[in-house]
């Protein structure tokens, strides 16, 4: 809960650019987007400072990655795509349907992920530029 009254509070401190990408994802992007973009600004807004910009192939950041994958089964589904991918993969008797539902699921745990990502480099970036250019 604590987490949300601080992210409440950072809410009022973001730059205007940063509430209308929000904005343009709730009217234009699939349910859970502009709520996962959100939080990695909030994310963004509380690690740019410390540490820069976010590129995951920099370092071994697993807290990070955790946030974020946090962010993703939140709002972009991605434990019901990894539970799908489990699922399938249990099946191993292979026929054709079989491997459809392996290729499906499979499909859905790197788009949610992929997402995920996407959005946090965005979130980052976007910090990264407010944050540069001063009060």
């Amino acid at each position: 809960m604590r987490h949300r009254l601080s992210r409440s509070r950072a809410l009022a401190d973001w730059h205007p650019t940063l509430h209308r990408v929000v904005r343009a994802a709730e009217l234009e992007c699939p349910r859970g987007h502009a709520e996962a973009l959100s939080e990695l600004i909030a994310l963004a807004m509380r690690q740019v400072p410390s540490r820069g910009i976010f590129d995951p192939g920099a370092r071994s950041e697993p807290e990070l990655f955790a946030a974020i994958e946090s962010v993703a089964r939140a709002h972009l589904e991605f434990g019901d795509a990894r539970a799908a991918w489990r699922k399938a993969l249990k099946a191993a008797g292979l026929t054709l349907e079989q491997r459809d539902d392996i290729e499906t699921a499979a499909g859905q745990v790197q788009a949610a992920s992929d997402t995920a990502y996407y959005y946090a480099g965005l979130s980052f970036g976007l910090v990264f530029v407010y944050l540069s250019r001063g009060p």
